[in-house]
């Protein structure tokens, strides 16, 4: 993270969260009824890079999701987690992962998984990027980590 010009930090995880964001708004008003797989997916990465913004922000390294899981997760042995989330969140953004994997490893075109149920992924996905990104964004912007980008 670096300084710009208006004093605050150049986050480029934040950066990453909105490009993709933008990708997921043209994918979605040039395929309104397709990819869902994809759409799933890339919401996953716009939560994940909201989520890598807020560990970098607290100086803490992951090196896989195996690692996020390990340091926010309190050990019930008295040891604290590395990292505070508000559980809700951490539950929420894992659902996120969860969704992504299933989608890109077991696909839409199952049998078992109706279009309709793809659908209802998405809405849940969504929701779930929504309430990650409405804890981390105002913490990031506390610490005058720039969160808003245009390209």
């Amino acid at each position: 993270m670096s300084d710009s010009s208006n004093n605050k930090s150049e986050c480029q995880y934040c950066k990453q969260a909105v490009s993709n964001n933008n990708f997921l708004e043209i994918v979605e008003n040039n395929n309104p009824s397709s990819f869902y797989d994809w759409k799933i997916t890339i919401v996953f990465y716009c939560g994940l890079h909201y989520m890598k913004s807020f560990v970098a922000s607290k100086g803490v390294r992951l090196s896989d999701h195996k690692d996020f899981n390990t340091k926010t997760l309190s050990q019930g042995d008295g040891i604290f987690p590395i990292l505070i989330i508000d559980g809700k969140i951490r539950q929420d953004y894992i659902n996120l992962r969860s969704l992504s994997y299933h989608v890109r490893y077991d696909g839409c075109f199952s049998d078992k998984i109706s279009k309709v149920l793809v659908k209802g992924r998405l809405k849940d996905s969504k929701q779930y990027l929504l309430n990650v990104k409405n804890w981390i964004v105002p913490r990031l912007e506390n610490e005058n980590i720039e969160t808003n980008y245009t390209f």
